[in-house]
């Protein structure tokens, strides 16, 4: 469970363990609704980290044949064009001018994903002087 979005990551557990989303509500100890909320490609509810974790352990103890599979599947994601070409431009900028870059890059990306869900002000992901690119905590809901 890296990088990717959360309701993603939920949907891929959900569809691993064939369970319906009744099912899968009772497993996690949740109502239908809430799940299906989750589930939802309309609605801002994201799964909570915790119940990301919830699901795969109970995926990985009960459906181990379909958490590995899942695993794989994880594994083996290549790196889309836009990803490709971005790195590609990155790396040719010289590191003293690309530090600024990724410096308002990974603001405005924070603020991006910050926006409309977690509300408040975005944090800032580099430090002066420190290590730019570490990641803060998702947000999540649910």
């Amino acid at each position: 469970m890296g990088g990717m979005d959360l309701k993603q990551e939920f949907r891929d557990l959900l569809k691993a363990s064939g369970w319906s989303q009744a099912e899968a509500a009772r497993q996690l100890a949740m109502t239908p609704s809430a799940l299906s909320q989750i589930v939802r490609h309309n609605s801002p509810v994201r799964p909570s980290l915790v119940t990301l974790r919830l699901f795969g352990l109970l995926l990985w103890s009960q459906k181990p044949r379909a958490a590995r599979q899942l695993a794989r599947n994880g594994r083996k994601r290549h790196a889309q064009q836009w990803e490709k070409d971005l790195i590609r431009a990155l790396r040719r900028i010289p590191p003293t001018t690309r530090r600024p870059i990724l410096s308002v890059l990974y603001t405005l990306i924070e603020a991006a994903r910050n926006k409309g869900h977690c509300g408040g002000k975005p944090r800032r992901l580099g430090k002066p002087g420190g290590k730019i690119g570490t990641p803060s905590k998702p947000c999540s809901q649910g």
